[in-house]
């Protein structure tokens, strides 16, 4: 593993891992970092206890209105992937277990079993 694959020292939170694609033990991508869990103390610095993925973590952000449709839509499952799971920050977060032993990728399988009910989706018969 290089230099490059790794957890660095000091990770820039928001331009090295949120929004960032999830991928598994397997490489399978799982989701998108979300949010974070943060703890510290007052003056103190913060330390990542855990990535947040899934619309649980997102949609309470939303302007009212969307607040009220999108969870109907998406759903409110998050799940709490803890921080020591995380074994390469890069282009990608990598993860050292697999996607099901985390409870992750589940609501995007469902989402997308969704979508591809709605016409013009492709994900129909012809």
């Amino acid at each position: 593993m290089s230099t490059r694959e790794r957890k660095p020292e000091f990770t820039d939170l928001y331009r090295q891992v949120l929004d960032h694609v999830v991928l598994d033990v397997d490489e399978w991508p799982c989701g998108v970092v979300d949010d974070l869990e943060v703890e510290g103390d007052v003056g103190a610095p913060l330390r990542v206890t855990a990535l947040l993925v899934g619309p649980g973590a997102w949609t309470q952000r939303l302007p009212a209105v969307l607040k009220m449709l999108l969870p109907k839509l998406v759903g409110m499952h998050c799940v709490r992937v803890p921080w020591s799971e995380v074994c390469v920050v890069g282009e990608h977060i990598r993860l050292r277990s697999r996607a099901a032993e985390l409870g992750l990728g589940t609501a995007d399988r469902k989402l997308g079993l969704r979508i591809a009910k709605l016409p013009g989706s492709g994900g129909g018969r012809a």
